[in-house]
Formats: C-alpha cells, structure tokens, sequence
C-alpha cells in the first residue's frame, strides 16, 4: 500500500512539474475587418474586409484590403474652332494625358458644336473611365500635348464617382493658356 501511495505521488508529480506551453490564437487582429477576432493576439493574414458605400464599384464584396473603389467617365473633345487652328497648324493629333498616363488621342479635324457625353458614341473624342480609391470624388489633373509633346493646355477638374465628366477643349481656353505659359 505504501509503495502504491509513493507511486501515485511521483506520478502526479510528474504531471504538476510538466508546464503546458500556452497555445497563441492567431486570426485577425484588424478591428475594422468584418472577420475582427477580438481573441486573437496573432494576426494570421487572414483578415477579410466590406466597403459598404454603395457608390462604390465593390459595394459588399468582401476583398482582402480595406479600400472602397471608384470610377467616373470622362471625355475630352474640340470645339469647331479649336479644330479648325489645329489643323490649319498642321498638328493632325492631340494627346491626352492623366498624370504621365497616355488616356487617349483625338484627331484636331473634328470639332463639335455642342456638349459632348459619356454616352455618346462618336469615336473621335477621347472617352475613358477613370478609377481611385476611397474617396467619393478626386482631382483629376490632366494635360493635351501635340505629337511633339508640347503642352497645349492643362488643367485639374473634380471627377465624383459614377459620373461623366465632359471637357470641352475651345480654341480660346488654348490662347488663355498659351499667353499666361
């Protein structure tokens, strides 16, 4: 009996001596993720997140970064005037650009008489959907070189989300600018 005693001892000796190593709970730690795991003390990467603005173009998709996406149309086109210059200049294209980007080239033969749209379908302006992050507006800055990449005209206008913005380049807008370069 005694030696049973001894041996109950040694055994549950050896289990109060043995230190369990304590499990970290990993998840995600972001609180503004939809799959925010107050336990977790380990981010795992596996954070899920909704942008719930619903002018958004990913409204409740859930993606694996925080932003909200955006879009808006815009066109840039000639009046008559402005075409008819270009073309007596013998400048036959312009260039649009956003930032460095190349958004597009419109032919300097065309010129129209009345508010281009988003919607219309003539192929001469240069039509393109722009797209940004977070905000339900933004700045685009813009510039319309030549061939050569001479600066004819540029500019910064707001573009909000889901809507068309129309730039109508005139002859005398281009004379402003040249005389004040």
């Amino acid at each position: 009996m005694k030696k049973l005693i001894y041996l109950l001892m040694a055994v549950s000796l050896v289990f109060t001596a043995c230190k369990k190593e304590e499990q970290i709970i990993k998840g995600c730690t972001d609180v503004t993720a939809i799959n925010f795991n107050p336990n977790a003390e380990e981010n795992d990467g596996s954070c899920l997140y909704q942008c719930d603005d619903p002018f958004s173009t990913n409204y409740l998709i859930t993606t694996n970064y925080p932003v909200c996406e955006y879009e808006g149309d815009v066109v840039f086109y000639l009046d008559v005037p402005a075409a008819q210059e270009f073309t007596n200049a013998g400048i036959p294209f312009l260039d649009v650009y956003v930032g460095n980007e190349l958004a597009g080239s419109m032919p300097t033969n065309v010129g129209f008489t009345s508010t281009v749209l988003c919607t219309d379908t003539d192929p001469e302006p240069v039509y393109f959907i722009y797209q940004w992050e977070n905000e339900q507006s933004t700045d685009l800055t813009w510039t319309v070189r030549d061939g050569t990449g001479f600066i004819w005209y540029d500019g910064t206008n707001l573009l909000i989300a889901n809507n068309c913005l129309s730039l109508q380049l005139t002859w005398s807008m281009v004379q402003a600018y040249q005389d004040s370069h």
